[in-house]
């Protein structure tokens, strides 16, 4: 407890103020990924050539509809900022996230919009679309997004005005 306190009070970096500090292990990582090889696995014992097929399809198109939520959401929301969302494909971080502060009201909000629109559009096109496909986009778009409803659940407590910053292995949250 004593060197958290310490921690937070050497810890102001352009008067942010380091308030939590998420370290995401190896091991955590390394079963995320195997999470998406093992859905790879069961779509190609259940579907053969084309539920291996639609496993490669679905993680690009479901980073499409990540992508223009984003982009809407953020136009309608705030004003839209290239410069601090980019593409990463590091794991956890894997899409379009930010690469560098972001207030976590915005990213709360950006990310239940994205969570219930991207399901909404993946069941709209249910109709038109063959099962393995849509076992692919729903487990590729909740796959994706785990990581950071896991980070907004830990920071749920946290204050709206402040910020998130997304490291390969570490989430920082920071106060003004």
């Amino acid at each position: 407890m004593k060197r958290e306190q310490q921690l937070n009070r050497n810890a102001t970096i352009y008067h942010y103020q380091l308030i939590h500090k998420i370290n995401i292990p190896q091991e955590i990582m390394a079963s995320y990924m195997s999470i998406s090889l093992i859905l790879g696995l069961f779509q190609f014992l259940m579907y053969q050539w084309s539920g291996l097929l639609s496993w490669m399809l679905g993680i690009l198109i479901i980073q499409v509809i990540h992508y223009l939520i984003i982009r809407l959401t953020m136009i309608r929301v705030d004003e839209p900022d290239d410069r601090r969302w980019s593409w990463r494909s590091t794991i956890p971080w894997i899409g379009y996230v930010p690469v560098q502060m972001v207030e976590h009201g915005l990213f709360r909000k950006l990310h239940r919009h994205l969570l219930w629109f991207g399901l909404c559009v993946i069941t709209v096109i249910y109709p038109w679309v063959p099962e393995p496909y849509m076992i692919s986009l729903i487990c590729w778009h909740l796959w994706t997004l785990m990581p950071r409803l896991v980070i907004l659940h830990r920071l749920r407590k946290g204050r709206k005005d402040g910020v998130i910053k997304l490291q390969s292995n570490e989430v920082c949250f920071y106060h003004r």
